[in-house]
């Protein structure tokens, strides 16, 4: 009678193991301490799953987010404890939880890039430590009381004056430079 009670609840319990699964954005620890838990009572009930098979169940029931940490554990071969796991992914839910606020997605086209003359190595340091703007800046167009130097007139650039932008089209060029050598 006693058998019976002791395999049934040694196959709610492996069910239940087996079929627990962290959904998305749910905390890990929890989880980890509940599956922890399964494996001590399948010990108490005389099945004792052994370390590795117990660390791969856990992975097993984590979320497709941590991916990336499942690899790497596989990768380097860590053979850690229990305990020292739920720690490992709890340091690894705070990483990625920081990079959902930042994460986005890049499209990279194939084009030939062109290398510039200068020290491009600070350009591109900046660029990979620096945080993305929350928002694009607004450009403002010139005062009203602002004059052209092309046509003299108030109000807008020479890059947005239309009888500038017209004799563009036209082909003709009437030169506006103040360094003394105007192309004719």
């Amino acid at each position: 009678m006693f058998q019976t009670q002791a395999r049934t609840e040694r196959f709610n319990v492996s069910k239940a193991f087996v079929e627990s699964k962290l959904a998305e954005g749910i905390a890990i620890g929890p989880h980890v301490i509940k599956m922890v838990g399964y494996v001590q009572r399948l010990e108490k009930l005389g099945f004792p799953l052994g370390q590795e098979l117990a660390t791969d169940f856990i992975l097993l029931s984590l979320s497709p987010s941590y991916g990336n940490f499942i690899s790497n554990y596989h990768m380097h071969g860590a053979e850690k404890g229990l305990n020292e796991l739920c720690g490992m992914l709890k340091t690894t839910e705070g990483d990625i939880k920081k990079s959902a606020g930042s994460s986005h997605v890049m499209a990279i086209q194939n084009k030939p890039s062109f290398k510039k003359k200068g020290n491009s190595w600070k350009k591109k340091g900046k660029a990979m430590n620096s945080k993305p703007n929350p928002a694009p800046k607004v450009k403002v167009g010139p005062a009203l009381d602002k004059e052209c130097f092309y046509c003299h007139e108030l109000g807008h650039w020479k890059r947005n004056c239309k009888q500038y932008l017209a004799s563009l089209k036209n082909g003709g060029s009437k030169s506006t430079s103040t360094s003394g050598t105007d192309k004719k």
